[in-house]
């Protein structure tokens, strides 16, 4: 009889067998990493974020076989859940339920009775299990969803998780319940309405459009503008379900991770008056090129690099907010809709056919009607699940 083991990352070699476990494992419907950005995200060198928190990784055997992985992660001071990510197994309960174990007992070591997740690390991060549409063709539409159609050939999107269709069940069989949903909405540019709508809207409103500026994020002073960025991102999100303020080092680390994808994408910022309205990020979809296998070397990076120069047909709008100061602003509506122009007219540029934005939360109806309005339908739903007490978001 087969015996399922879990033992905790702690040496080298169990470090390559979690970051190759996706590769192996690609078939059963996960997404693939970048294993070389992966290693830095464990690595308190690279990663600021791991100042602020304790993570452990754990490794699941059977038969001298890795057959699964997670993460678990505990703030070691200030506000924030204790979560679960970068999950990846085969398709067998006992082994999901087996990792998600190991996770609760870490952070329960840590003095934390609830777990959430997955969370690859915080929701500022990679988040949710995907639950429509499903791989294989199958599209989910949920009662909730309020009769969602979602296509099945949903393109592979940067940092939007994809995830087996059985592992939402698996999840909740372990014990956890849901949180909520995150949507993705997709633009198909040949069908945008909004910048005709939003351009007869500013002819009829001269004065208050001369009060607004849009600005492109200054890369000679790169830093200090995404330090803006982290600040502009903590206010217009502070308020939201899961919002966990973003750190000193994890600020550091999300300038390493945004400088290459501004290769092609842009950051834009919008002020009334010369104060900071809010900002709006379109970046390309790199998630179509990435090595099979994870792995850059040898031939990897070519596709990568072209896609990092804008040679893809997809995009993807990862922030899109206005300050919480500014809501019921005339400027709100402005700043909103001048800040989606702008986004729009970039990828248009660039030759980006489809505009991901993502993620959006379900009961965010005034996000989801201005969507409505684009139009770009909901294309994607990923779920949260918490196991335990105690108000952790």
């Amino acid at each position: 009889m087969s015996t399922l083991r879990i033992e905790a990352v702690t040496t080298a070699a169990q470090a390559r067998v979690f970051l190759a476990l996706p590769a192996r494992l690609a078939h059963l419907g996960w997404g693939i990493p970048l294993r070389w950005e992966e290693r830095r995200l464990f690595d308190p060198r690279w990663n600021g974020f791991l100042r602020d928190h304790a993570v452990a990784r754990f490794l699941a055997w059977r038969d001298g076989e890795a057959v699964g992985r997670i993460a678990a992660c505990v703030p070691l001071a200030g506000p924030g859940p204790a979560t679960f990510g970068f999950l990846r197994a085969e398709r067998d309960a006992a082994v999901v339920a087996a990792l998600l174990d190991a996770a609760r007992g870490f952070v329960a070591r840590h003095g934390r009775s609830s777990l959430d997740g997955p969370l690859s690390f915080t929701i500022n991060h990679e988040a949710g299990a995907l639950v429509a549409p499903q791989a294989g063709g199958n599209v989910i539409v949920p009662p909730e969803a309020g009769g969602e159609a979602m296509p099945a050939g949903r393109v592979p999107m940067l940092r939007m998780p994809r995830t087996p269709p059985w592992l939402p069940f698996m999840i909740e069989s372990a014990g956890f319940t849901p949180l909520g949903d995150l949507l993705a909405c997709t633009l198909d540019l040949a069908q945008e309405r909004h910048r005709a709508r939003f351009a007869a809207l500013a002819a009829r409103r001269p004065a208050e459009i001369a009060r607004l500026r849009l600005r492109r994020l200054d890369r000679r002073d790169f830093a200090a503008e995404v330090s803006r960025v982290a600040a502009l991102y903590d206010d217009a999100w502070g308020a939201n379900r899961h919002a966990v303020p973003l750190r000193p080092g994890e600020v550091a680390t999300m300038a390493k991770l945004l400088r290459p994808l501004l290769l092609a994408g842009e950051v834009v910022f919008a002020e009334w008056d010369g104060a900071p309205v809010g900002l709006v990020s379109v970046v390309p979809n790199i998630e179509p090129s990435l090595p099979a296998d994870g792995r850059l070397l040898p031939f990897g990076w070519l596709k990568l690099g072209a896609a990092l120069a804008g040679r893809t047909d997809s995009a993807r709008i990862p922030m899109l907010g206005i300050v919480q100061g500014f809501r019921g602003h005339p400027a709100s509506a402005l700043a909103m809709g001048a800040l989606l122009a702008e986004a729009i007219g970039i990828a248009e540029r660039r030759g980006w056919q489809r505009t991901e934005i993502s993620w959006i939360l379900e009961e965010n109806a005034a996000m989801r009607n201005a969507m409505a309005r684009l139009p770009a339908p909901v294309t994607g739903r990923w779920r949260l699940w918490r196991a335990g007490g105690g108000a952790s978001l």
